[in-house]
């Protein structure tokens, strides 16, 4: 009776399991990553399985990472089938053969680590055991001898087997959080996976083609720049490579990747417009008024902050973001693959500039002009000039014109040395007040070629119409607007430039004057 009972269970079993799909599996096809997260497009061949004249029901899995509310699932163009429910709960999650390893590794080492504790523990006792006979008593001289001498004997020897099982514990403890990372980095934390159940519009089970799509956590990509000024070629060396990972605890083969700059805004519907009120001011404390005076330059502040081989990859524009296709590739689930985007040349007009009222030093700043606008989104940026490495620093890139600083050169120097700056009587007659600058540009070059040299100075603004300032200048800037001046001069190779400065201040004498921080 048992018998036959047990074989009923068994075929009812097997009914169960063959009224849901067969399905080969699933292959990852492509892949558009953003920066920290990934879409991930796959297709399968399913049979739906129908049974009693109900509706047909295929199963799909998702990998525990994925987001099924993300879902969304694709029919052939020309097929009459229609999707009518997709039901998706937890599962518990299929390892692939390499990530199974890693967590039998780990089981492993936590078994020995128990092992090891218990026998700490045993250790633990003979000592407490030990240190409990010096309170014993004993006859005489010799007794006490004998004693004292096997508890030091039993001690040392205990304390020598603890420390060594406790070097052995943290050994294992280091290699259970390397093999716990790496079974994060290539499958995630999660121990469960996802199955959704597809409902036809069928009654009869025909092979079907799906795609689908996912969100998928745990994957992302960082934009990685070469950037090397060649001053002698007129050009700057633009290198940029992505380094990619996913977590999916698969490792996808052959896999269409396509990288995007931004992450597409979750916001699909625009804020409300706020109401304009007009009404009466209300007057605040001195205190409170700077106070909130702080606080708005502060939130200003903030506002302002920017958010911290193969073939070349195509660029398509999207209408929020640009995505660039870098071809076919395997990515193993943990490890970090670099790819090449782009390697161009981009024309630059390179020279000096400096700004001698901060310092002496002179920065060689790349004037670049491309012929179409490009999108680079921030990523860290390695600098060199001439092959030499400046170092490293955060770099982006939006339009078609822009400027790059290459450090600075210790062969040019740019000083500036005061020759007069007083501030003249103030007359009874005249009611009138004077003060007068008098300063040299000295720009030195050192070197053994000539060089263009960019100087720029401020310009001295005043905040009241009865202020007149008179410039002498010599040679005349070549450009000037209310901020500053501008020369563009040629250094020769071994030589100097000097530059003559003379600004002239009237002002009425009973007007206090703050000259700024050039006194």
């Amino acid at each position: 009776m048992n018998l036959k009972t047990n074989h009923l269970s068994l075929w009812a079993s097997i009914a169960i399991v063959l009224s849901f799909s067969f399905a080969a599996q699933a292959a990852v096809k492509e892949v558009t990553f953003f920066p920290n997260t990934a879409k991930v497009m796959e297709t399968t061949k399913v049979i739906p399985q129908c049974s009693n004249n109900d509706k047909c029901r295929a199963v799909l899995t998702l990998p525990p990472q994925a987001d099924p509310e993300s879902l969304f699932v694709a029919l052939p163009a020309n097929s009459r089938i229609k999707i009518d429910d997709i039901q998706v709960k937890a599962i518990t999650r299929q390892d692939e053969a390499r990530i199974a390893e890693l967590r039998k590794q780990i089981s492993k080492l936590k078994g020995d680590r128990k092992d090891l504790q218990a026998k700490l523990q045993a250790l633990e006792v003979q000592l407490q055991f030990w240190q409990m006979q010096t309170k014993a008593k004993t006859k005489n001289v010799a007794e006490a001898d004998t004693l004292a001498a096997a508890i030091g004997r039993n001690v040392k020897k205990s304390s020598q087997e603890k420390f060594g099982l406790e070097t052995e514990v943290e050994k294992i403890d280091k290699k259970v959080k390397e093999l716990q990372d790496s079974l994060n980095r290539a499958a995630g934390s999660k121990e469960t996976a996802w199955e959704a159940t597809l409902t036809f519009s069928i009654l009869s089970p025909t092979e079907i083609v799906l795609s689908y799509d996912y969100n998928l956590a745990g994957c992302g990509w960082l934009p990685l720049y070469r950037i090397e000024a060649l001053p002698a070629e007129n050009k700057v060396a633009f290198a940029w490579d992505a380094q990619v990972w996913q977590s999916s605890g698969m490792d996808w083969k052959q896999v269409q990747i396509n990288l995007a700059t931004l992450q597409p805004a979750l916001t699909v519907t625009p804020p409300d417009l706020p109401d304009w009120i007009i009404k009466q001011r209300r007057r605040l404390s001195k205190s409170l008024q700077s106070e909130n005076m702080l606080a708005a330059r502060s939130m200003e502040q903030k506002a302002a902050a920017p958010e911290e081989s193969q073939d070349s990859a195509v660029e398509a524009v999207k209408t929020t973001y640009s995505v660039w296709s870098v071809g076919k590739k395997d990515l193993p689930a943990g490890s970090r693959q670099r790819i090449k985007i782009k390697e161009e040349n981009w024309p630059a007009e390179f020279l000096f500039l400096a700004r001698p009222s901060l310092g002496q030093q002179a920065f060689v700043r790349a004037q670049i002009k491309l012929a179409n606008p490009v999108e680079i989104p921030s990523g860290e940026a390695l600098l060199l000039i001439d092959g030499a490495v400046l170092g490293k620093r955060n770099f982006a890139f939006a339009g078609s014109e822009g400027s790059l600083y290459f450090g600075t050169s210790p062969l040019i120097s740019v000083t500036s040395s005061t020759l007069t700056d007083k501030a003249g009587a103030k007359t009874v007659f005249q009611n009138k007040q004077t003060q007068t600058w008098q300063w040299l540009i000295e720009a030195r070059n050192t070197g053994g070629s000539n060089i263009i040299l960019r100087i720029e100075e401020p310009v001295p603004q005043p905040r009241d119409e009865r202020i007149r300032l008179t410039f002498k200048q010599n040679p005349e800037p070549v450009q000037k607007d209310h901020a500053k001046f501008v020369w563009v001069v040629e250094v020769p190779a071994r030589q100097k430039v000097i530059i003559e400065n003379k600004i002239e201040l009237e002002a009425p004498k009973d007007m206090d004057l703050d000259l700024g921080w050039r006194r």
